[in-house]
């Protein structure tokens, strides 16, 4: 019997190396420390790379992953270019072109940032200018309990301008990723942070229509996330 089923096992290997690869274009945008580009090299690393590339393995993919600035991204969704995207909010609109896997790659947070670490203690922000990252919503919860004001908020294309705003004094605070407020923070000098909980924001891989069951990709998102926990 052990003789058959390692038959049976050697054969389904073989046809599984032997199948040829399914090619993917995936893209994404420099989203650190989740997704970090770098321009000179064209390379990627980060948690969604791991994870991108151990989908890869066992499902026997070619990932071919595509840098695009996030206006871009928002705009190729609807165009059907590409075969899938990550990390990406789940919302009814995007829902309308794409399928979402169920499992989500990580939760984010919202982070408020300033100059003093004394203003961050204030829950009160309805005279205060506030930069945040141009076609990421603020989030209504945020927004009523730090009684933001939509004319006060100031959008710039990139989370790097935002800082640069605020290193110039030019607004008060930032408002964006937490994990990823950090990571650009470190470039600056004095600047202090403080984490929103009141809003949690589930981040997935999302597939052209058609192009894969997600039932398979979120079986591999559990696996490499159980792998993950067990060597820590």
């Amino acid at each position: 019997m052990r003789t058959i089923l390692f038959f049976m096992v050697s054969i389904f290997s073989s046809l599984l190396s032997a199948a040829p690869q399914k090619k993917l274009r995936c893209v994404t945008t420099h989203y650190p420390p989740f997704t970090i580009y770098d321009e000179n090299s064209d390379t990627f690393t980060g948690l969604d790379i791991e994870y991108l590339t151990f989908i890869e393995r066992n499902l026997n993919l070619h990932i071919e992953i595509v840098h695009l600035p996030w206006a871009r991204v928002k705009k190729e969704m609807r165009l059907g270019y590409y075969d899938c995207y990550f990390s990406l909010a789940n919302n009814k609109e995007r829902a309308k072109y794409l399928d979402f896997t169920n499992e989500p790659l990580h939760i984010t947070q919202f982070g408020l940032f300033a100059l003093n670490n004394d203003k961050l203690l204030t829950n009160d922000l309805s005279n205060s200018t506030v930069a945040m990252l141009r076609g990421v919503p603020l989030p209504s919860t945020i927004a009523s309990q730090y009684n933001i004001k939509g004319n006060r908020l100031i959008q710039s294309l990139s989370t790097k301008a935002n800082f640069e705003l605020l290193e110039k004094k030019r607004v008060e605070y930032v408002i964006t990723n937490y994990q990823a407020g950090l990571w650009y923070s470190k470039e600056y000098k004095n600047i202090y942070a403080r984490q929103l909980n009141e809003f949690s924001l589930p981040v997935y891989i999302a597939f052209k229509r058609g192009i894969i069951d997600t039932k398979l990709v979120d079986e591999q998102i559990k696996r490499f996330k159980n792998q993950v926990y067990k060597s820590n």
